[in-house]
């Protein structure tokens, strides 16, 4: 999705992606409100974020997969159980390819990071 397309809210941001990353992106952000209830949705630079204090975790959706970034470090436990699992990851997220499954208990184990 274009970095530039203007966007009012999370529900306005998937149904701008790309057809395969809109069930992702949806999971996703599913999962962001069911583990992390008491965080406030947002959008920053035409992404949607929840903001929990100063922490904060964000999805972005791209042309070959969808990330899950966060403002804390992945451990290296994450980041080798993702690795092992064929996602790609950084310091700080966790892609999704657009022809893998999203990794419920990878990305709860991961949003656990902000509670």
């Amino acid at each position: 999705m274009p970095s530039r397309i203007k966007v009012t809210d999370t529900a306005d941001y998937i149904s701008k992606a790309a057809p395969e990353a809109q069930p992702i992106l949806q999971q996703l952000a599913d999962l962001i409100q069911t583990e992390l209830p008491a965080a406030e949705p947002k959008i920053k630079w035409n992404l949607p974020f929840w903001n929990l204090g100063k922490q904060y975790v964000s999805v972005a959706g791209y042309k070959a997969h969808v990330s899950l970034s966060l403002s804390e470090d992945l451990t290296d436990e994450l980041l080798a159980t993702a690795k092992a699992q064929g996602y790609a990851t950084g310091q700080k997220r966790l892609n999704v390819g657009l022809d893998q499954a999203v990794p419920v208990p990878l990305v709860k184990a991961v949003l656990g990071l902000l509670k």
